[in-house]
């Protein structure tokens, strides 16, 4: 029996199976119910809710949690935790600029700002949801790995579901856009369960240059042919759409592939921080240090942004993040854990 034939149970199977169809049913109905835009709400306390809980389908959220994970839990499953989320983020930004549906008409509560100045909450295309099917794809995984304890699990499912029709309450998608973005979630998922034994394997088996140059290519790859086959990816939805500008997730998941990559593999190579090894007392020690770095450089980098609006200079502050992140703040732990020996 292969390797990948033993990831998940038969039981299991039938269960995930059982959920997808189940999950795609309650939204196709009223779909073709015809209450597409049906789920906004114009109560500006239940926005106010449900635009802190959409939170947790952004950025920082999910670095944080990886950060967490890399410092006090595992490294590889931090690492496959940011590839899933990666890999659901580039494909998410592939079917937004090929399908190019519209916001809905209830996209109209944010800012009017001079870069902004229809007041639209996204200026991105809509379908499919980014923030449901990253949830899905991050949060999925996490479960996907405790799935021996229903609790967590539960807790998991509870938390993507908000995600997704938080992003219909404060109308910046509708369910369309949410159940393609569950759907291709699920999808990408499960694929990236099956292939990631496999494409580890492969990896871990070539040398350190090798190794390097891969990572360079697949990231800049997956930036550039992004980037110019949609230079205006994440404006469009302005009266003006701006080439090459700070928005859209290629720049993004480019710049992580390229620093995360490049640090997670020297830092096995030569750093060798091993949380497992820790007590709880120096895991505690260096989560706060690690997070008071990342987020420093984080918000040190995001600053100027507005000033150097540029897909580059998105690419290269995530990259810089990525890379402080997976080499520079287990090099510092594994130096003060020394010490204290």
């Amino acid at each position: 029996m292969s390797e990948s034939s033993k990831i998940f149970s038969k039981k299991e199977l039938i269960t995930i199976a059982i959920i997808f169809v189940v999950v795609l049913l309650l939204g196709l109905i009223p779909l073709f119910l015809g209450l597409n835009e049906a789920f906004y709400s114009s109560s500006s306390t239940i926005r106010s809710i449900f635009k802190l809980i959409t939170y947790l389908g952004e950025p920082i959220v999910f670095i944080v949690l990886v950060a967490v994970f890399f410092i006090i839990y595992d490294k590889k499953f931090a690492k496959n935790l940011a590839l899933s989320l990666l890999f659901s983020t580039y494909i998410n930004e592939l079917f937004k600029n090929i399908i190019m549906d519209p916001r809905p008409a209830t996209n109209t509560g944010g800012e009017v700002t001079a870069q902004n100045p229809l007041g639209l909450e996204e200026t991105s295309y809509g379908f499919p949801s980014g923030h449901t099917q990253t949830a899905v794809s991050f949060w999925g995984y996490l479960a996907y790995n405790f799935r021996k304890k229903l609790y967590i699990v539960i807790i998991l499912g509870v938390v993507t579901f908000l995600v997704a029709i938080s992003r219909m309450i404060i109308g910046v998608h509708d369910l369309q856009d949410v159940i393609g973005g569950f759907a291709i979630g699920f999808i990408v998922l499960l694929l990236f369960i099956y292939l990631e034994p496999f494409g580890t394997k492969q990896f871990n088996a070539m040398g350190l240059p090798l190794k390097l140059i891969i990572i360079v290519v697949v990231s800049l790859g997956l930036f550039f042919l992004g980037i110019f086959l949609f230079p205006t990816s994440g404006t469009d939805l302005l009266p003006v759409p701006v080439p090459f500008s700070d928005t859209g997730g290629f720049s993004q998941v480019g710049g992580v592939l390229l620093g995360f990559g490049i640090a997670y593999v020297l830092e096995g190579e030569y750093v060798k921080y091993e949380p497992s090894k820790l007590n709880w007392k120096w895991k505690i020690i260096n989560l706060v240090i690690g997070l008071v770095i990342l987020f420093v450089v984080y918000f040190a980098l995001e600053a100027p942004k507005d000033i150097i609006n540029s897909v580059f200079y998105r690419f290269a502050r995530y990259a810089i993040v990525g890379f402080i992140l997976g080499f520079l703040v287990p090099l510092i732990f594994v130096k003060l854990n020394k010490v204290e020996k």
